[in-house]
């Protein structure tokens, strides 16, 4: 592999000066490589996990911060998104085969690359796709992985990961003796950074010269269950003490009348009511929603660490001393199920 292009697009060499000022041929470069995942098909973007984990990057002060995108040209266009975002270089691993996941062609190239700008902190998004890639490139430098992190800091010079363990019984903060040091990070836990337009970078493209592509026989999406809570700017949330299917036809009702989504404890999960992907907590999702309406839940602290970003929470719960009674906005003593009736009612009920 080869670098081949600068900021201005692909040539033959790098702008003048560019080693010089950011020094990248150094074996023993420092900062942070995140993979930028692209989503979308004719109009490709980063995903917005990427841009949550290219932010915190950013924030950490771990040095300059690298991108890192595969496919062809057509990406091009993401290289302003990913500086204002908060990256300085952007690596273009530029191949058109390379549009479609190949997490063993992602692999080699990605080992390649940091083996040449050996980056302190690789980092990348909690997605299935990351779940699968992060991994595979630890196993090939032979470095270790924190999956799942709520948190980043870094303490002289280590970067500290902090993810839920035991089942989410325990919080732990975990460093990393040996480098690089990679995590992934949980989808919504941090904020994308608002863009920074007409901040400048350096685009490097890189093209694949590997042997790790396969003919990918076929490929089906998974049926979608219904959107990403971490994004809903509503949530009605089911706990234990809703855990029906009547509660559940009643949340539904009100969070589409609220333009909103249900999402639920882990209660809901264990009888079947619906899907992991909807449980808020730490061994589900971190949400960040505008209005949190939290049906029948007591407040674990595992659950409680899901919603902690929530900008207002009301609760109801039959129980006085609920936990969650302590971060709710509006806290309302009674049985979440009548409550809930109640308020679908309401909702149904002309003005």
């Amino acid at each position: 592999m080869s670098d081949r292009c600068g900021a201005g697009g692909c040539g033959e060499r790098l702008p003048p000066g560019m080693l010089e000022a950011f020094d990248l041929g150094s074996p023993a470069a420092d900062g942070a490589l995140v993979w930028l995942e692209v989503t979308g098909g004719p109009e490709p973007e980063i995903s917005q996990s990427s841009l949550e984990v290219l932010g915190k990057a950013a924030e950490l002060g771990a040095g300059r911060v690298f991108g890192m995108m595969f496919g062809g040209s057509a990406l091009r266009p993401l290289y302003g998104e990913a500086f204002s975002r908060g990256a300085d270089t952007v690596y273009h691993i530029r191949d058109g085969r390379l549009s479609a996941f190949h997490p063993e062609a992602y692999c080699e190239a990605a080992r390649d690359l940091a083996e040449r700008i050996r980056p302190s902190v690789i980092l990348m998004g909690a997605t299935p796709r990351g779940r699968e890639l992060a991994p595979r490139l630890a196993s090939a430098l032979s470095a270790g992985l924190t999956a799942d992190c709520t948190g980043l800091r870094m303490e002289g010079g280590s970067l500290v990961m902090t993810r839920p363990a035991f089942g989410g019984d325990l919080i732990a903060d975990i460093v990393c003796e040996g480098r690089p040091q990679m995590a992934t990070v949980r989808p919504g836990v941090f904020p994308a950074p608002p863009p920074a337009p007409g901040r400048k970078g350096t685009a490097i493209c890189r093209g694949y010269g590997g042997s790790s592509l396969k003919d990918i026989a076929h490929s089906a999406p998974v049926p979608p269950d219904g959107g990403d809570i971490s994004r809903a700017k509503v949530l009605v949330s089911l706990g234990r003490g809703a855990a029906s299917r009547e509660a559940l036809e009643a949340a539904e009702s009100v969070a589409a009348r609220l333009g909103g989504m249900v999402s639920c404890s882990r209660a809901l999960v264990d009888r079947g009511l619906l899907p992991q992907s909807r449980q808020v907590g730490q061994s589900g999702r971190s949400v960040r929603p505008d209005v949190y309406l939290a049906f029948g839940i007591s407040g674990s602290v595992q659950h409680k660490a899901g919603m902690r970003l929530a900008k207002r929470v009301i609760a109801v719960n039959k129980d006085p001393d609920a936990p969650i009674r302590d971060d709710a906005d509006l806290f309302i003593e009674g049985d979440a199920l009548s409550v809930l009736r109640e308020l679908d009612k309401a909702l149904r009920s002309p003005l």
